[in-house]
């Protein structure tokens, strides 16, 4: 009996230094969330601020400026997919200074399930696999064209990382 203990402890023993070594070097040697390999993409926009009504922006004139972009550049764009390209405007109109000012942020997110601990089961969410913002500031007649262009530049940002992260070494 004392014999069989001791194999059972010796396996047991053997497994979790096994498993606790394959965690550790798979933690050490996982990359940061990244775009490499992202062949698809489905492009979503949220909504806009009713200050971005007055000051001249709709998602008509600035989704065609993201699917362009992407489009060009090799990823295809598909409806039904784990990776989202969120685009988020958030606008403010300030009435006594005639201006606008829009907070806009392009990101890459990728459905994925996990274990949470403190509720004890699996739960679905996105992680963050790119992101980038940048803010504009202007009167009410430029805005829509200051606005399209932070956000032709936040394409172009995101492009430029897909295409390094996607290399061919």
């Amino acid at each position: 009996m004392r014999g069989k203990i001791l194999a059972v402890g010796y396996l047991f023993c053997l497994s979790f230094a096994w498993v606790n070594g394959a965690h550790s070097q798979t933690l050490e040697s996982a990359p940061d969330a990244n775009l490499k390999g992202v062949k698809t993409l489905k492009v979503t926009f949220s909504q806009l601020t009713p200050d971005a009504i007055t000051c001249g922006l709709s998602l008509d004139l600035i989704q065609p400026i993201v699917t362009a972009k992407i489009l060009r550049s090799g990823i295809s764009l598909v409806s039904t997919t784990d990776i989202l390209a969120t685009l988020g405007l958030m606008t403010t109109f300030d009435p006594g200074r005639d201006a606008c000012g829009t907070s806009a942020t392009l990101g890459v997110y990728k459905k994925v399930s996990y274990y949470d601990e403190s509720v004890g089961w699996l739960r679905t969410g996105y992680v963050v696999l790119w992101q980038r913002g940048q803010q504009v500031m202007s009167g009410i007649a430029e805005h829509s064209d200051s606005t399209g262009a932070i956000v032709q530049r936040l394409a172009e940002v995101l492009l430029e990382s897909w295409k390094q992260e996607n290399a061919v070494n």
